[in-house]
């Protein structure tokens, strides 16, 4: 059987990307949504989700965009002098001293902000931009938050079909193939050992690939046809008012998307349905 979550990431995190958010789930394309919370479109985001609880929604946990929830005197060692996360260059020069602690201490506060502001838990959690995947102990503050809050699912950019993947991925992220395979490979085995489920493959190519410009409703149809067996989770960044963003959602908004997913009898799930 084929399952496909349809995901748009950073809802709430620009004008524009909410709107594209209700929408696609009117439309009955979308499945799932990644909010930022601590960005200004959040509320907007949060009381949709409120009064629609068919549509899934993780956290798209943030360490490099925007203020952390806590505040800066109890997370120091993540923020510049102006209270704001570190971004880029200047937040990877941190990695020696970053504390892990307080990185996982506001990636919970994010979660609880999610669950006080929607009155439920998410069904997921993700993370936003590379740098959280770049520094291992980032990423297993990650599976921490999501182990403390029930064992909840994660997003694996490192998929089943790894081996396969990890050249274009290195491509799109300056890395030689041969680490992200490498790298991969190891944290799959830590989303393993920490018990928690993530679907079969991701599907990213459409919103990321930096190689050409694959954010077109064609482009989309000839990812569905050739879906694995299995659970996928296919990206999108939905928005109206950047133009990338807009291309994503044009193109999971074209009327031939839905009907293709409906004629290859491809299911549409949640996190909740792993």
């Amino acid at each position: 059987m084929k399952r496909l979550i349809i995901n748009a990431d950073d809802t709430g995190a620009a004008e524009g990307t909410v709107e594209a958010m209700v929408a696609l789930h009117a439309a009955g394309v979308l499945t799932s949504v990644s909010p930022l919370v601590n960005l200004p479109d959040w509320p907007k985001a949060a009381a949709y989700l409120r009064d629609h609880p068919d549509l899934g929604s993780g956290v798209h946990l943030v360490m490099n965009d925007g203020k952390p929830i806590l505040p800066p005197a109890q997370v120091p060692s993540l923020v510049d002098r102006q209270g704001k996360f570190y971004e880029g260059n200047a937040l990877l020069l941190r990695f020696g001293r970053l504390k892990v602690k307080e990185l996982e201490a506001e990636w919970r506060a994010q979660v609880e902000k999610f669950c006080a502001d929607t009155g439920r838990q998410p069904d997921h959690l993700d993370l936003h931009c590379q740098y959280p995947y770049m520094i291992s102990s980032w990423f297993e503050a990650s599976l921490k938050v999501a182990k403390a809050f029930g064992g909840l699912p994660v997003r694996l950019p490192f998929d089943a079909a790894l081996d396969q993947k990890a050249a274009q991925m290195g491509r799109d992220n300056g890395f030689p193939g041969w680490y992200i395979r490498w790298a991969g490979h190891g944290y799959r085995r830590k989303v393993s050992r920490y018990g928690l489920k993530s679907p079969d493959y991701f599907e990213s190519s459409f919103s990321l690939t930096t190689s050409e410009n694959h954010r077109t409703a064609d482009y989309l149809l000839a990812r569905l046809d050739e879906l694995p067996e299995g659970t996928t989770e296919l990206l999108g960044h939905p928005g109206l008012n950047a133009d990338w963003r807009r291309q994503d959602f044009e193109a999971m908004l074209d009327p031939r998307v839905k009907q293709r997913i409906a004629d290859l009898g491809i299911q549409l799930i949640t996190f909740r349905d792993l």
